[in-house]
């Protein structure tokens, strides 16, 4: 019989989990901090280049095995049955990735002009650069896995936060003083990445003594274990980024750096909102969907992060304009009528992931990638129609409906694994509450005229004019809390 788990042991897991969880979201951070950096200090083409360069690199990593091999690092590691074993499986995860780089790179590199050229990269000093410097960063992955299997929390938040310290202020130095702009943004990859990289895989090697070495018997079960992670991720990634390259081939760079700074805005919401609470349910459903009561306490749970989504996502909505024109270029400034779009883009997709919980509690997650497939298949033919008419908007649009059809394909597909009653009714009234507060946030933006309030001499004349802009939004923000409160209770009523 198991041995039951002890209320220090379940401290200890959660004390774990929330420092992981915060050197996790360091880099993320990271990234939102510097956002103020490259919109004063880059164009809106310098921008979309390094976002192609970017997400370039991205799918290279994926077909590169990175997510099959990040996944193989913990399940192998924690499976090994003494030090030894686990010495050698951390040498052979690292020589099998390091592998599918080089054989990757042989075939990739030839063709490097090519498909820079086609999505408007034409410098492949650059793209090489800057795929070079990904790829010694996408490394640090398998030593952050191997710290998370020995539970060295602390060590593991040190190591993100002196990365995080190092590339701001780095890149500050590298952007803002020295001028180097898009290359001294590539440039601290490379300098973050090798100098902990370095530092991480020596720590390995000490750790494992003569035993850090590769097994070559492992190298045919770990690549079994890690390719059917190959199509998933091109599928997620499609989903996910496929937008920018679209926006490439059929506009230009300035307007993938439009588009780009708008999500990454938007990532900000999630950041800030449904990340922190997924992952708290991500382990708490194993406990609680089996529970006779787990399907209400799971609708309600999910009523909650959509909640806590769109009232972040609302604010986030209702002065985005005031943020850009304040903090950026007036180039940038059009990014705001992309950024509810793709904040309720993000709603959709987190939805999705509360969602397909069931497949993951009850073991049948082969059904997930055929969900996958089919969205990954209507958002190429979406794609391929919306955004050469409609460009950023048409982009929008297609992500809302293809993680609409997500979440669509998880209700069905999890409908006969565990029926889950959610509070439709709840749901919907929020989303068209927020629809309509942000379509009167945009007329209040008109009838104050906000560009020109921005552009009055002196800062001090902006925000005096601001007053009542953001007195006005804070009250339809006020509003829109208190109907959702109003809606929770009737629906608990019921």
């Amino acid at each position: 019989m198991p041995k039951p788990v002890s209320s220090k042991e379940s401290d200890d897991f959660r004390g774990h989990s929330l420092v992981f969880g915060v050197g996790a979201m360091l880099i993320p951070v990271s990234g939102v901090l510097l956002l103020p950096l490259y919109v004063n200090y880059l164009s809106a083409e310098q921008f979309g280049t390094l976002e192609i360069v970017n997400q370039i690199a991205n799918i290279l990593c994926v077909c590169f095995l990175s997510t099959g091999v990040y996944h193989a690092t913990g399940t192998f590691y924690l499976q090994a049955k003494d030090t030894g074993e686990r010495g050698s499986i951390a040498a052979t995860v690292l020589f099998l990735y390091l592998s599918a780089i080089g054989v990757g790179s042989i075939l990739a590199i030839p063709l490097l002009g090519c498909y820079g050229g086609f999505f408007g990269v034409d410098n492949s000093s650059l793209l090489l650069f800057g795929l070079g410097g990904s790829l010694v960063v996408s490394m640090l992955e398998i030593p952050y896995v191997l710290m998370r299997c020995r539970m060295e929390s602390v060590r593991f938040v040190t190591v993100t936060f002196l990365q995080f310290l190092m590339r701001v202020f780095g890149t500050i130095i590298a952007v803002a003083w020295l001028g180097y702009g898009v290359w001294g943004v590539l440039a601290m990859y490379w300098i973050s990445g090798l100098l902990f990289v370095a530092i991480l895989f020596v720590r390995e090697f000490r750790r494992g003594g003569g035993t850090f070495r590769p097994d070559f018997s492992l190298l045919g079960p770990m690549l079994v274990f890690a390719l059917p992670f190959l199509p998933a991720g091109i599928c997620t990634f499609i989903q996910m980024n496929g937008d920018r390259f679209f926006l490439a081939w059929c506009f230009n760079l300035e307007t993938v750096g439009l588009y780009a700074l708008a999500w990454k805005i938007a990532g900000c919401v999630a950041l800030l909102s449904a990340l922190p609470m997924q992952r708290v349910w991500l382990v708490r459903q194993y406990t609680v969907l089996p529970l006779p009561n787990g399907p209400d306490r799971a609708a309600k749970f999910c009523t909650l992060i959509v909640a806590v989504q769109l009232f972040v996502g609302l604010g986030v909505s209702l002065f985005c304009r005031e943020l850009l024109m304040l903090i950026g270029k007036e180039e940038y400034w059009k990014a705001a009528e992309l950024i509810p779009f793709l904040i309720l883009a993000d709603v959709f997709l987190y939805t999705h992931y509360f969602f397909e919980g069931p497949l993951f509690v009850y073991r049948r997650t082969g059904l997930k990638f055929l969900n996958s497939l089919v969205a990954t298949i209507a958002v190429l033919i979406l794609f391929s129609v919306l955004v050469p008419l409609y460009g950023g908007f048409g982009a929008a649009t297609v992500t809302i409906l293809g993680n609409l059809i997500l979440v669509a394909g998880s209700l069905i597909l999890t409908r006969k694994i565990r029926r889950i009653n959610y509070a439709w009714f709840t749901l919907l009234g929020m989303l068209v509450l927020a629809a309509a507060t942000v379509y009167l946030g945009q007329r209040i933006d008109a009838y104050f005229d906000l560009e020109r309030i921005m552009t009055l001499d002196g800062i001090g004349a902006r925000l005096l004019a601001l007053i009542p802009v953001t007195v006005t939004k804070i009250t339809l923000l006020g509003v829109w809390t208190a109907q959702v409160v109003i809606f929770c209770r009737a629906a608990k009523s019921q």
